[in-house]
C-alpha cells in the first residue's frame, strides 16, 4: 500500500523546492507514494490563532480517507502536530519526515557519498517542543559521511523560535523578522549550512549571510550520482 506526500500549504506555495526534494528523494528510494491533488489546509494557523478549525479538519480528514492510505508523511511541523494532535478519531499514522526516512536508514546508508561540510541544524517549534521530535533529525544528518554538526548554543528544547509560525509574521512582520535576526546570530562560527525540518523557518531564515537547505535538500546534495 501506497504513503500518501502531505505537502503542506508552505510547502505548495513558498517553499516549492522542499516539496521537490522530498518527492525526488522518495523517487530515488524508489518508495510508493501519493499526493492529493486537491490537499487544502491542515487547519494549523487557524488552530494556533484560536479560530473555529473543525470544519477544516474534517475535509481534511475526508480527503485522505477518500484515497485508502494508511500512512501519511508530511515534511510540515505545523500539519505533523496538527494532524496528530488535534484532529479527533484519526484513524491514519502520521509521520514527519525524519521519523518515517529513519525506516530506511541502511538504504540511505548505502547511497550517501561523503560531503566535507560543517553544518548546523534548528529545531522547529512545532517539531521539537510540541511533539519531542529532536534526535530523528540528527540521526540522519550524521549518516552522511564526512559531516561535522555543530550545535547551536540553544538547541533541542532550549531552541529559539524562528518568528515565523502561528500567524506571527502576518500579524506582526517586523517582530518576526527581528526574532529570525536573533536566532541568525547564533549560528556557530564556521558553519557552512543551516539545516532546518520545516517549511516555515527554511523561508523566515533564507538570506544572504549563510545557505539555508532543508533536511530532504542536504540528503539529496550527499546523493550518490
Amino acid at each position: 500500500m501506497p504513503i500518501l506526500y502531505w505537502k503542506g500549504c508552505m510547502a505548495r506555495f513558498r517553499t516549492k523546492k522542499i516539496a521537490n526534494s522530498i518527492e525526488e528523494l522518495f523517487s530515488r528510494m524508489e518508495l510508493d507514494y501519493i499526493k492529493l491533488s486537491n490537499e487544502g489546509c491542515c487547519g494549523s494557523i487557524l488552530y494556533r490563532t484560536g479560530q473555529d478549525a473543525m470544519e477544516v479538519s474534517k475535509q481534511t480528514m475526508e480527503k485522505i480517507r477518500s484515497v485508502d492510505v494508511r500512512e501519511v508523511v508530511t515534511g510540515c511541523p505545523g500539519c505533523f502536530r496538527t494532524m496528530s494532535k488535534d484532529y479527533e478519531s484519526f484513524e491514519v499514522k502520521i509521520y514527519n519526515i525524519s521519523q518515517f526516512l529513519l525506516k530506511f536508514k541502511d538504504l540511505l546508508r548505502e547511497n550517501l557519498r561523503e560531503i566535507n561540510v560543517k553544518v548546523t541544524y534548528h529545531d522547529p517549534c512545532h517539531l521539537g517542543r510540541h511533539m519531542g521530535i529532536y534526535e530523528e533529525p540528527r540521526q540522519l544528518i550524521k549518516l552522511i559521511p564526512g559531516i561535522e554538526l555543530v550545535e547551536f548554543k540553544h538547541n533541542r528544547e532550549r531552541a529559539l523560535c524562528c518568528g515565523y509560525g502561528g500567524g506571527l509574521r502576518s500579524a506582526y512582520p517586523e517582530v518576526s523578522m527581528e526574532i529570525a535576526k536573533s536566532l541568525l546570530n547564533e549560528v556557530p562560527n564556521d558553519v557552512e549550512i543551516l539545516i532546518t525540518a520545516c517549511p516555515f523557518c527554511n523561508y523566515a531564515l533564507n538570506n544572504s549571510r549563510i545557505k539555508v537547505l532543508d533536511l530532504s535538500e542536504l540528503l539529496l546534495m550527499a546523493w550518490r550520482d
